[in-house]
């Protein structure tokens, strides 16, 4: 019942960059993981290293996820959103909809805009930036519903072309 319960015998950390998310920081700890285990299981099964007890009232607990939870609130700020798709890649991707159709969001980027939350407020050939509570991102990868992953051009000159400025999505 009890997830990382027990003692501790080594720890190790790493800086989340704006670039990680839920896959990149798997493969970061796996690395980090298997490091720490073969520098310490000597000392341990020797008995030069002590177990230490964790603090528990510093442990959270981490459902799994719902569906609910993988959809972006776009009134959130621009650094709140971004870190919701992060979160949410490479599994189980965050979503929006359009036209009442989930569109997933595997990548963004943080941009400068207003506009009404999930409102388009930049459309080119080569990029969809969104408005959100404050800020704006600009959505590099995409899958929409019954399509592979795409670049934002590829879906810009498909599915996406239909947009202009000042739609909303996310309704």
């Amino acid at each position: 019942k009890e997830m990382d319960a027990g003692d501790m015998v080594a720890k190790a950390s790493t800086p989340i960059l704006e670039t990680d998310n839920v896959g990149t920081l798997f493969e970061k700890l796996a690395i980090i993981g298997r490091d720490l285990l073969l520098d310490s299981l000597p000392a341990y099964l020797s008995g030069e290293l002590k177990p230490i007890p964790q603090d528990h009232s510093q442990a959270t607990f981490s459902p799994n996820i719902s569906p609910e939870q993988e959809k972006l609130d776009w009134t959130m700020s621009n650094q709140e959103v971004f870190s919701h798709i992060r979160g949410m890649n490479p599994w189980p991707v965050a979503h929006t909809f359009l036209e009442g159709q989930r569109l997933k969001i595997y990548e963004a980027q943080l941009a400068e805009g207003e506009g009404l939350p999930g409102q388009v407020i930049v459309k080119t050939k080569k990029s969809l930036v969104i408005a959100t509570g404050q800020g704006a991102l600009s959505l590099i990868v995409v899958q929409p519903a019954g399509k592979p992953k795409m670049s934002i051009i590829d879906f810009l000159n498909g599915i996406g072309r239909k947009l202009e400025v000042g739609d909303i999505i996310g309704r």
